[in-house]
């Protein structure tokens, strides 16, 4: 996933609305929208939550590749401390399923904080040839009391438009409204980072691609 403070930034801003595996991200936004994609920008929404301490931040890309390229790069979560901004380490420590592993990551904090340190379930799904998903839970932190999101990614006119949603319950508010104003900036430069990345690995890194698309494939096999 986005393993960085910026991801931990995102944890606690909160989730998309839920769509059903069957829905277009695509034809949920708007003509304006749309277009600011297609000029090769991102959407940013944000949204204040009623009870909440941060506001819901969710991030829309069309990038170039197929799912399948994307999820690839995505699943390969050891890579993330070589290109996310303050992402220390990745390290898997089990598989549950050949569909899911658990992941500890290290992130480095603002504020002169304790390196955050949390382990997360992660769990990839397949819906369709042209729509992949890449669910988590965090099942330990340092800074939240619980927190789960998604990468979904769907198949527009030859490219892939990710959607990136998190929810988190914060351990502190304190934290929280220490972290707020730093938040969507970097939510949106973590963000940013796996475009570039993708980008890299399909113009020119096609053999990293490969063996990704190949541990793709045989996390998938006999997934349900």
């Amino acid at each position: 996933m986005i393993r960085s403070f910026a991801v931990f930034l995102l944890l606690l801003a909160g989730a998309t609305a839920s769509l059903s595996a069957e829905e277009s991200m695509w034809s949920a936004l708007t003509q304006q929208q749309h277009a600011q994609l297609l000029a090769g920008k991102q959407v940013e929404l944000e949204e204040e939550i009623s009870g909440k301490p941060w506001p819901r931040f969710t991030i829309y890309h069309l990038v170039k590749g197929t799912p399948a390229d994307v999820a690839a790069i995505f699943w390969d979560c050891e890579l993330d401390p070589k290109y996310i901004p303050n992402c220390l380490s990745v390290r898997i420590i089990s598989r549950p399923a050949p569909w899911i592993h658990d992941g500890e990551y290290t992130l480095k904090m603002p504020l002169f904080l304790p390196d955050e340190v949390y382990v997360s379930r992660n769990e990839l799904k397949r819906h369709s040839a042209t729509f992949y998903e890449i669910s988590w839970k965090v099942l330990r932190s340092r800074y939240s009391e619980s927190c789960s999101g998604s990468l979904r990614m769907e198949e527009h006119d030859g490219k892939t438009l990710l959607c990136y949603s998190n929810l988190v319950v914060p351990g502190s508010h304190r934290l929280a409204g220490l972290l707020r104003s730093t938040a969507g900036s970097q939510v949106v430069s973590s963000v940013q980072a796996l475009v570039r990345q993708i980008d890299s690995e399909i113009e020119m890194r096609p053999q990293l691609l490969e063996q990704q698309l190949h541990s793709l494939e045989h996390a998938l096999e006999t997934a349900k």
